[in-house]
């Protein structure tokens, strides 16, 4: 190949040379991806023997390689997905790769980012009722960060994206009937749902200097959109992130390509030392090499 550069014109040359280095940086993680905070597909041809690493799924959530459909478009499904690392980074941002989909309309109910001090992880063999806050429950504490696709307030103001935060309090009453409207730190109008076939939405969350700052795009995008943020936040560390999904009567497919969380290097290294000690984890993308898994999975691989 390189040889073939040679007897090119130095431009288209270049050219060249910088897709090459576009699709090497695509395949391989930087080196301030955070593996064990991360889902990075492909979900069964690499990994598919122990699972997918760092992360339990199960209710509705069904594993392809491609992505995970969290919930699927049929009536009343929850599902879930939740990183088995706590977090102790203080500054990070993370990438958040989805689509929402069916072919009728209007569809319901959306898909949650959840950054919260306990993983609600409901099983529908067992009895106890079902997590009716987009999956999880109404008593977490943390943060949430909604999708949410249903206009259940007739004000045509959705889809919507609402940051919420709950204090883990049994008593908890979310104004889902009226959108969060009053509840919620941020919101933003975003048409994130029905994007074309081989358009995920991207969601980039920054937390830095106690403000969380949200952008969204699209393939069909030339920038991101700035969403909004909330100041003065405290996000404390020990917390697990998480993404959930649900339908009611409505419905729709709920499917997460990806999640990739990043940081600083050293940032890195420090949280490393908390969850590994003196001994430096050895990551492989390897499905013949000893993997470090999750807990027992109750959804289902396809």
């Amino acid at each position: 190949f390189f040889s073939h550069l040679l007897t090119m014109s130095p431009w288209l040359a270049m050219l060249l040379l910088v897709d090459l280095c576009a699709a090497v940086e695509e395949r391989n993680p930087h080196h301030n991806t955070v593996e064990h905070h991360s889902l990075i597909g492909p979900f069964i041809s690499e990994w598919w023997q122990g699972g997918v690493p760092h992360w339990d799924f199960g209710a509705s959530a069904v594993i392809t390689d491609k992505y995970v459909r969290v919930a699927p478009d049929k009536q009343s499904r929850t599902g879930w997905l939740w990183n088995d690392q706590a977090n102790h980074l203080t500054q990070w941002e993370a990438l958040l790769s989805f689509r929402i989909h069916s072919r009728r309309n209007p569809g319901a109910d959306g898909l949650a980012l959840w950054y919260v001090e306990t993983p609600s992880k409901y099983d529908p063999n067992n009895k106890g009722s079902q997590p009716n806050l987009w999956g999880n429950n109404v008593d977490f504490k943390g943060l949430g960060i909604i999708f949410d696709t249903y206009d259940n307030d007739g004000q045509r103001d959705n889809p919507v994206v609402s940051v919420i935060y709950g204090a883990g309090d049994p008593n908890q009453k979310w104004d889902i009937e009226n959108d969060l409207n009053a509840q919620a730190k941020m919101r933003c109008v975003y048409e994130f749902r029905n994007t074309p076939k081989h358009s995920q939405v991207k969601a980039r969350i920054v937390y830095a200097d106690k403000t969380l700052r949200i952008f969204l795009s699209t393939a069909e995008d030339e920038k991101e959109t700035y969403c909004g943020q909330v100041e003065n936040l405290e996000m404390p560390t020990g917390y697990y992130f998480g993404i959930t999904a649900s339908t009611g009567h409505l419905a729709d497919n709920h499917d997460v390509y990806g999640f990739v969380v990043t940081a600083a290097p050293e940032a890195i290294k420090q949280e490393d030392q908390k969850i590994y000690g003196d001994v430096a984890p050895h990551r492989v993308a390897n499905p013949d090499a000893p993997q470090q898994t999750g807990g027992p999975h109750v959804g289902r691989l396809l």
